[in-house]
């Protein structure tokens, strides 16, 4: 499953409205090993998103954390202040909460976290160049994230956040984003729900809602809100070197021609019922991780593509 650490340098191939992200994201997630259980307690150690945080700070100036310590619960609109930065923004799409562990959530650092069931947005009073957050009680129930960043001549670029799917409640990831050569001053993570995104505005245009099947009603935690400069670590935007085949998909398994990357948890990548796989056709069938676009870049990098994907009917079934 999804619990390595990986940090990519991702392409996102957009269309119309939506341009490429050509910027760096850094993802590392915890499952639950007990998945038996919705009330959980909070994982007593989360080293692979811990990891993926560890890494986008190494590549930061002076990182800087609002945790939401200094807010109360039941805030709708909290105004978010990062220590020792000019930069302010403001939080919508949920609200601040202050609960012991519920239905999987709870707070990362140490007691108030924002919870939402629904999109949220976080609009800055100046452009950023990097952002990230920790997620928690993530996609348990097919909740699927997106990213979407706003620049600041009005376009944006949207990134699928690769959590596990249908997974055991009470996980925690952590996620961030590096771009220098095109700031952000509003960012939108959508939840997709109910079968469809909460708002069309906000679907990336490049995966159509028919991939993904419909998910019951979802909620989510998020904590730990990150801003800063780029450091003095070199930074392209893209991945030094081109691994092969064989340097690449080194934690998931490939399909029978070995141009797509599955998930290791899948069993096997393909077939006419990858969807019933664990992880889903997201992450199991080649046809539909096909249809994302996204390129293998990184040896942890899974449901990615290794070459020109051709269907096989006979064995795929149109997937």
């Amino acid at each position: 499953m999804l619990t390595a650490l990986a940090i990519l340098a991702v392409l996102v191939n957009g269309a119309a409205a939506s341009l490429p992200c050509g910027g760096a994201t850094f993802f590392g997630e915890d499952r639950n090993p007990d998945d038996t259980k919705n009330d959980v307690l909070p994982l007593p150690a989360t080293p692979n998103a811990d990891g993926a945080r560890d890494a986008y700070f190494m590549s930061l100036s002076s990182p800087s954390t609002e945790t939401l310590e200094s807010l109360g619960a039941g805030d709708t609109s909290p105004v978010l202040l990062f220590p020792g930065s000019t930069v302010t923004a403001s939080l919508t799409g949920g609200e601040t909460r202050q609960d012991p562990p519920v239905n999987g959530q709870y707070a990362i650092s140490p007691t108030t976290y924002f919870s939402t069931d629904d999109d949220f947005s976080i609009e800055f009073s100046a452009a950023v160049s990097s952002f990230g957050f920790y997620g928690v009680d993530i996609g348990d129930v097919q909740g699927i994230l997106t990213f979407t960043a706003v620049r600041t001549d009005g376009t944006s670029c949207s990134i699928p956040i690769p959590h596990e799917v249908d997974g055991p409640s009470g996980g925690v990831l952590y996620f961030a984003y590096i771009d220098l050569v095109e700031p952000f001053i509003r960012l939108q993570v959508a939840v997709l729900r109910d079968g469809g995104w909460t708002s069309p505005k906000n679907f990336p245009l490049h995966l159509p809602p028919s991939l993904f099947p419909p998910t019951h009603y979802a909620s989510f935690a998020f904590d730990d809100f990150t801003i800063a400069d780029r450091g003095g670590m070199p930074f392209t935007g893209e991945p030094s070197g081109a691994p092969t085949v064989f340097e690449l998909c080194v934690e998931g398994i490939t399909n029978a021609d070995e141009t797509v990357c599955c998930d290791a948890g899948c069993g096997v990548c393909g077939g006419c019922k990858c969807d019933l796989n664990p992880g889903g056709a997201a992450l199991c069938c080649p046809g539909t991780i096909a249809a994302t676009g996204f390129e293998c870049m990184m040896a942890t990098d899974v449901a990615c593509l290794l070459g020109e994907y051709l269907p096989i009917v006979d064995t795929e079934c149109y997937w």
